[in-house]
């Protein structure tokens, strides 16, 4: 008996009910067949719970099986993989994408030395296949500046608000012009693709390496040389690509903004002295960072007070990464970042130019654009009496500030007779 059924039944006995001729022994045969028809569908029920439970078990086999078959196809995508790497350790050449590059300097991380591990004692535990690091690192700017990938593009134009639409008060049906009022003024900012060779050597032993151990190394090794020169682009940039120091919009209008100062004297005031000079007319900027020299960073940390002579700065470095930390001025706490770029504010010497120091502003203002991938060639020649590989690269990359006045430049003065003119 089914669920229609009992329900029709059911309708008959309530007609049923509503008779007036219906018995005492009738009521009771009906409120019997009541508790059955109870009986008939809690079995029902039932049947149809265990129905879901089964389907629902089925539903997982399946998902199971397709996790299986991607976990085949998994392997077959590492196979795929060996196979590419397998021919970059044989004819020495390889791209990575802008996207790829992107990704490497974009996230802040240091790439590791790549080691071959084994447990069989009759080959050796270790490849030499490093040339070992020294004390140097590269600076974070690279891991903080805004990366696009501009694959395809010949150059890239990005608009910015130089200023805002003024407004002005007027009275109902009295309109008149007013010079109070003002349009809002655009700028420009190019960024350019230039071309960066980049060289560096590695051990030949890494060709005993697994080929995706090879391309490994091979990558992390060009990727590294890269950052290497970027963060050298990005701040002084160079004849055809912009920047920090050198940013100007195509109406060849400095981006930046320069702090003149007229001695090279770090004093008690020269952090606030800077952080004030960022912003706008009712802020002071957020997220900017002071970039400067370890030289520059020393001097700070060696300015004391007039009567306790207790250091006026506090200087801590962040753990894990000492090339970053926080200056602290009484309330005033300045993140810092280490860039050997830079020139010092504290052993410049005064001449007939002005001379660019520190750097002080959000460094997201800032827009480094990859222009295609970058093509790296593996060669044994050059470097044959070493036993060394050379690893050459090449790759097109622009870049230029996209914010007016998106950073502070604290600069020296020039020999004048007039002498210092803070801007």
């Amino acid at each position: 008996m089914g669920k229609e059924e009992i329900r029709k039944k059911r309708e008959a006995l309530l007609e049923e009910l509503e008779s007036e001729n219906i018995t005492e022994e009738r009521m009771a045969a009906i409120e019997k067949e009541i508790d059955d028809f109870e009986k008939i569908e809690g079995e029902i029920n039932k049947r149809a719970s265990l129905k879901e439970r089964l389907s629902s078990e089925s539903e997982l086999r399946s998902r199971l099986g397709d996790i299986e078959g991607s976990h085949r196809k998994g392997e077959e995508s590492e196979e795929s993989v060996e196979r590419k790497a397998q021919t970059v350790k044989e004819t020495g050449v390889m791209e990575i994408s802008a996207l790829e590059a992107r990704r490497g300097i974009s996230n802040n991380r240091e790439y590791r030395a790549t080691n071959l591990e084994t447990g069989n004692l009759a080959t050796p535990t270790r490849v030499g296949s490093d040339i070992r690091d020294n004390l140097e690192r590269l600076s974070s700017i690279i891991d903080m500046v805004t990366v696009e990938d501009f694959t395809g593009c010949s150059e890239f134009d990005e608009p910015y608000e130089i200023s805002g639409l003024t407004a002005k008060e007027r009275e109902d049906e009295k309109y008149t012009e007013s010079t109070d009022a003002s349009d809002p003024t655009f700028g420009l900012a190019k960024i350019k693709p230039t071309l960066i060779s980049v060289t560096t050597y590695i051990s030949r032993n890494i060709s005993r390496l697994t080929p995706i151990r090879y391309e490994e190394k091979i990558k992390a090794m060009a990727l590294k040389a890269l950052r290497s020169k970027v963060v050298d682009l990005i701040v002084n940039g160079n004849g055809s690509m912009f920047g920090i120091k050198t940013a100007k919009n195509t109406d060849e209008n400095k981006i930046y903004k320069e702090y003149v100062v007229s001695s090279n004297e770090i004093t008690a005031t020269t952090l606030k002295d800077i952080v004030f000079k960022y912003g706008g007319d009712d802020s002071l900027g957020g997220n900017a960072v002071l970039f400067l020299t370890k030289e520059d960073l020393a001097a700070f940390g060696s300015i004391r007070g007039e009567k306790e002579k207790k250091p006026i700065y506090e200087i801590t470095p962040t753990q894990g990464n000492a090339n970053v930390g926080t200056i602290k001025d009484g309330g005033t706490i300045v993140p810092y970042c280490i860039c050997s770029k830079l020139t010092s504010l504290s052993t410049a010497e005064k001449g007939s130019n002005p001379v660019q120091t520190m750097l002080y502003g959000d460094p997201k203002n800032f827009e480094l654009g990859l222009f295609g991938p970058y093509t790296i060639e593996v060669s044994k020649d050059t470097k044959l009496e070493k036993r060394l590989l050379t690893i050459a690269g090449d790759v097109m990359v622009g870049g230029n500030l996209v914010v007016h006045e998106g950073f502070v430049v604290v600069t020296l003065d020039a020999n004048k007779e007039s002498g210092n003119s803070n801007q």
